[in-house]
């Protein structure tokens, strides 16, 4: 028969657990969304007392107003890509684009932060790769976050490489970072919903921790996934997306 005391402590293990996750949640926004709207509110009125007697304070207090603008820009839109893949809304194939043309339009949108960072970006993508096409909105999705993420947790002046080739029956595009490299511990959580490696009170990256869960999710989408290869001296996130669902 079957038992019903443990059926009843698992039910009641999975709501706990599914509280816990609707906490972070609305803890995570309120932080994330809280502070950098703050900032912006103060520093605007800042900025439009100093404009006309003080205009370098004003620029200064400006810059303030950018980066945390960057910062709510970020959040909104892991909260889009995690909503759209939560609804169910799969690629569809509408817009596919060849990889090359999308890593470079994320480059461009990521430009900036990474030139904050300076950040050394090495590409190295096969012809052969950069001319797969797959649906442009998941291709775009992959590099901005796993680019993001590689570049968040880089040390300034560090380094990225990207190594793009066909591998078999898959294309295969490496982002390699040389940050701490991940516990073992770790390796898989960070793939899952508002997962960070600290805290959210105590930890010391900005973001939602939602930006390789829909990652994964994106990779899923389009017949693939993504591999983490964890090293010494850093780490490797592989794309791996089939040839047989290459678009024409």
């Amino acid at each position: 028969m079957p038992d019903k005391k443990n059926d009843s402590e698992s039910i009641q293990a999975k709501m706990r657990e599914l509280d816990d996750l609707k906490n972070t949640f609305v803890a995570l926004v309120s932080h994330e969304l809280r502070t950098p709207l703050n900032l912006i509110s103060g520093y605007l009125d800042l900025s439009l007392e100093e404009l006309e007697k003080n205009p370098d304070v004003a620029r200064k207090y400006l810059k303030i107003v950018e980066k945390n603008t960057h910062k709510l820009t970020r959040v909104v839109q892991e909260l889009t890509d995690f909503t759209r893949l939560q609804l169910g809304k799969e690629i569809t194939y509408l817009d596919p684009i060849p990889i090359g043309e999308a890593f470079i339009q994320t480059y461009e949108l990521l430009k900036p932060n990474l030139k904050k960072k300076n950040i050394n970006l090495d590409v190295d993508l096969s012809r052969e790769i950069q001319n797969l096409r797959y649906d442009g909105e998941g291709l775009i999705i992959l590099f901005r976050n796993l680019l993001s993420n590689a570049a968040k947790f880089s040390t300034t002046g560090g380094k990225v490489q990207v190594i793009g080739k066909c591998d078999a029956d898959q294309a295969v595009i490496s982002i390699r970072d040389w940050a701490t490299p991940i516990p073992e511990d770790k390796q898989e959580t960070i793939f899952e919903d508002f997962r960070q490696l600290e805290n959210y009170l105590t930890r010391r990256y900005e973001g939602m921790g939602l930006g390789l869960a829909v990652a994964r999710r994106t990779a899923l989408f389009l017949g693939g996934n993504i591999k983490l290869d964890v090293g010494e001296d850093g780490n490797t996130f592989r794309i791996l997306l089939p040839l047989d669902s290459v678009q024409d």
